[in-house]
Formats: C-alpha cells, sequence, structure tokens
C-alpha cells in the first residue's frame, strides 16, 4: 500500500494558484510569439519557469519522488 502523506489546504490552494499562473503565462507567451514579440515571450516563459521549479521542489519536500532519469541543473545525467 502506498503511504499517505498530508498536505495542508493552505499549500494545495498555493499549488493551484502556480498552476493557473503557469497556464496563463503560456497564453501570454503564446500571443507575445504571434504578436513577434520574442524577448517579451522570453520574459514570460522565465518566470513561468521559475514558478514551475519553486513548485516541483515544494513536490519534492512533500515526499514526492523523483522520476526516473530526473538530475539536478547543472549536473551530468
Amino acid at each position: 500500500m502506498e503511504e499517505a502523506v498530508t498536505i495542508p489546504k493552505a499549500q494545495l490552494t498555493a499549488w493551484a494558484e502556480s498552476l493557473i499562473h503557469m497556464n496563463h503565462h503560456g497564453t501570454l507567451i503564446q500571443r507575445e510569439l504571434e504578436a513577434g514579440n520574442s524577448e517579451r515571450a522570453s520574459q514570460l516563459s522565465e518566470r513561468a519557469r521559475k514558478r514551475a521549479w519553486v513548485m516541483l521542489n515544494e513536490l519534492f519536500a512533500y515526499g514526492a519522488e523523483k522520476p526516473e532519469g530526473y538530475c539536478e541543473p547543472g549536473t551530468n545525467a
């Protein structure tokens, strides 16, 4: 049987908000690319990447297992 993990509702809500923001960034990135503004699209992409990285590390802190083949940035795979 898999181990159960208790996650506070506030943390779940924070993750949900992060996902909403990342999704919104994706929409904005598409619009900026269509408008030919690759610099702005790149800035938005970096914001989404940072949110995703924070959320990933929070998930690991709560006990999520790192996927097979996962390696930290800056390390050799």
